[in-house]
């Protein structure tokens, strides 16, 4: 079967069996790529994964299963395994969409063209991109990673209220690791493209960028321990931003694992801050119609001016709370249902990255973090290594390592002195540019 095929004969099944209340989520991906080290293909894998998942509802008791196997007996024995869980399950409270309008928009996530491409075409782009990262500065010690590949995914999601809706996708990716060394210090640096646009796939311009992210780095140093404004670069404030996403979603806040409790209405961060889900972008990889529960998706203003607006749900959360879900239901087929931003996007401040750095007398442009385990989602609490380089009056003067920031998220987010104008140029669900932080507690 196919997943169409296997997703019609479920909803057959299930009907057929008097159970009134089911959704599913079937995924087929199939992702293919190579390796290269020193102009020799080091590797190729082709890998494929797919499954269907059910959730049945019986007298409002939940009920899971899944099968990787698409055929009849495997499909019969999921609904089974999860009718027989509705007997020793507890009560959950919510109700399965019905069929709904949604948006005529084409989320531009296929690309027919990128079907074409071959073992051929990824040999020859990796073997540039090798010759390329070499070239590109003659500190560059060794190319330990190049990597080419494309992926391929079909999504379905139905309910035994009526929907179907299926969804295809793909994209290609190529990007590189370099080591780059001088004197007594090696850095790393690496850079990935991914997308749709085979134009904007350059093996010269990934290879200038991951060798940039390495040699902007050498001869790194800490500075003396203490309190100094940041400037987190459109690379990893993607990153903090994402680590502490949770926090806005409401099954945290009514599980109690959110600092956010009551705060609904009230000012929570700087007056710069906006924060947006916006699940209609084109070209973006958390676009999307529906969400993984059925529920239609819109945009949604999270944090207006500082201030929090409201919390996104899935099915459930929305349920506990007596509102209609935000269409922000996430779920993997072998999951339960969660919650998550589709894009979460904070909008263009007004000044450049270099007016940031300037308008303070002393500062650090924070290019990459080290390890993620001192943070906390419920707590806020952000302990990370960092790199980058130290600024003074908006000039650099060195690279800067082995240094900790100490903080939390509620605090930073609290004193935002500035927003760039600029994201980073990356295929990501998650874009923040530049953001100035002032104040920060810095261990070296």
């Amino acid at each position: 079967m196919n997943l169409e095929q296997a997703a019609e004969y479920v909803l057959r099944e299930g009907k057929k069996l008097g159970l009134e209340e089911f959704d599913l989520i079937a995924t087929d991906s199939e992702d293919t790529g190579i390796e290269v080290f020193q102009g020799r293909i080091a590797n190729t894998e082709t890998s494929r994964s797919r499954g269907v998942g059910i959730r049945v509802l019986k007298n409002s008791k939940p009920g899971y299963s899944y099968s990787e196997r698409f055929s009849e007996e495997a499909l019969s024995r999921m609904i089974s395994d999860a009718t027989d869980q509705t007997e020793i399950t507890d009560r959950l409270e919510l109700d399965l969409p019905e069929p709904n309008r949604i948006a005529e928009i084409d989320l531009k996530h296929f690309e027919r063209n990128l079907e074409n491409l071959d073992f051929t075409w990824m040999r020859n782009f990796g073997q540039a991109l090798d010759e390329a990262s070499w070239k590109e500065d003659s500190r560059i010690e060794n190319v330990p990673h190049v990597g080419v590949g494309k992926s391929r995914s079909e999504s379905l999601i139905a309910n035994s209220k009526g929907i179907f809706l299926k969804k295809e996708s793909n994209l290609v990716y190529a990007g590189t690791g370099i080591v780059a060394s001088e004197k007594d210090s090696k850095k790393m640096g690496s850079f990935y493209r991914s997308g749709r646009d085979l134009s904007k796939f350059s093996p010269e311009e990934i290879a200038k960028e991951a060798a940039s992210r390495a040699v902007e780095l050498l001869g790194a140093r800490p500075i003396e321990s203490g309190v100094i404004s940041v400037v987190l670069s459109h690379r990893i404030s993607p990153q903090i931003f994402g680590m502490f996403s949770s926090p806005f979603f409401a099954d945290a806040v009514q599980k109690g694992q959110s600092r956010l409790v009551g705060k609904k209405g009230e000012k929570i961060a700087s007056s710069l801050l906006n924060v947006r889900c916006e699940p209609h972008i084109p070209d973006f990889p958390g676009s999307r119609l529906l969400d993984a529960e059925g529920v239609p998706t819109s945009p949604q203003s999270v944090v207006e001016n500082g201030i929090l607006n409201l919390f996104l749900y899935n099915l459930e959360s929305a349920k506990k709370d007596g509102v209609s879900p935000s269409g922000n239901g996430v779920r993997s087929y072998s999951g339960r249902a969660g919650t998550s931003f589709s894009n979460l996007i904070v909008p263009f401040g007004k000044n450049t990255r270099q007016e940031l750095l300037s308008s303070v007398p002393r500062c650090i442009l924070v290019t990459k973090l080290e390890g993620g385990a001192g943070c906390s989602a419920v707590s806020g609490e952000i302990s990370i290594g960092i790199q980058g380089v130290y600024y003074e009056n908006g000039n650099p003067q060195f690279p800067v390592d082995r240094m900790t920031m100490n903080t939390n998220f509620f605090d930073l987010i609290q004193r935002i002195e500035g927003i760039s104008d600029q994201y980073a140029d990356s295929y990501s669900s998650i874009k923040v540019p530049d953001i100035l932080i002032r104040e920060v507690n810095i261990a070296g």
